[in-house]
């Protein structure tokens, strides 16, 4: 029964499934957007939602022109 759990948990885990391993590419994205916060001096926690979009723009415009 309980090895079936665990098969579940795979299941959903496979590439397909719902949960996926943060790509390379994903886990640069993060870097690059705490960066942003901190040339910013945003606390994205504590932010209001004008500063929140504001980051999150900069951030995938800069991200979006690095990759390029």
């Amino acid at each position: 029964m309980q090895n079936e759990k665990y098969l579940e948990l795979d299941a959903l885990a496979a590439l397909n499934g719902y949960v996926a391993p943060p790509t390379k590419e994903d886990l640069a994205y993060v870097v690059h957007f705490r960066k942003t916060c901190q040339r910013y001096q945003i606390d994205f926690a504590k932010a209001d939602p004008d500063e929140r979009n504001f980051v999150i723009h900069m951030a995938e415009k800069t991200f979006l022109q690095k990759r390029a």
